[in-house]
């Protein structure tokens, strides 16, 4: 996918909607499917504090293909190097207005390339590791993450699958990328998304939304 995508417009009378990619980066380990997370640093302007996935804005050395900037963003932020023709998308997303930062992200899964480690290199985070997406949720629930429900989202498409290959495979065939988006008089509550429902129940009983 390119940084145009999909038509939609990203310019809004508040903010410019800038184009992004998030990697939701996979392997199958001896507890099942895992996906590598990182909480980000409590000083970060954008998501202080909160548990995500690798990723950020595009740069103009990108050349306007958001494939480009997935794999950039995963090598500085955890040193992985992935091919870009192995990205699989995911969903896509678009942050509510009102916000001091917008984006318009498009979530990849890619599958952890053979000899290769993920570790915690960037500043913006604080803490990196491996979990099962129900391990996620689960401290979510437990109040040891943030989660954005966008990162919610992905964890619990995430929740029937118990190895990477198969949920590369599904997303090939089967994931939803029309975007999940808010417009002006909107209100989170009326946004639809995979494991809404299941997001709003946590936000209510106590855990870490952030919306």
């Amino acid at each position: 996918m390119s940084g145009a995508g999909a038509g939609h417009p990203r310019e809004r009378a508040d903010v410019p909607v800038r184009p992004a990619a998030t990697v939701v980066l996979l392997r199958t380990a001896a507890s099942g499917l895992e996906v590598f997370l990182q909480t980000r640093s409590s000083g970060m302007e954008f998501a202080p504090d909160v548990t995500v996935f690798p990723g950020g804005g595009i740069e103009p050395a990108d050349g306007g293909d958001l494939t480009v900037t997935a794999v950039r963003e995963t090598h500085e932020e955890c040193g992985v190097r992935l091919d870009p023709a192995h990205l699989v998308p995911l969903s896509r997303w678009i942050t509510p207005p009102g916000r001091t930062r917008r984006y318009d992200t498009m979530f990849y899964l890619a599958g952890l390339p053979g000899g290769q480690t993920a570790d915690l290199r960037t500043t913006e985070a604080v803490s990196a590791g491996w979990r099962t997406p129900q391990g996620a949720i689960d401290a979510w629930l437990a109040g040891e993450y943030k989660l954005m429900a966008p990162t919610f989202s992905q964890l619990f498409q995430l929740l029937p699958f118990d190895t990477a290959a198969a949920a590369l495979h599904w997303a090939a065939r089967s994931a939803d990328l029309a975007p999940v988006a808010m417009v002006e008089g909107d209100r989170p509550e009326d946004r639809r998304f995979p494991g809404r429902a299941e997001y709003a129940a946590g936000t209510a009983g106590g855990a870490g939304g952030v919306r």
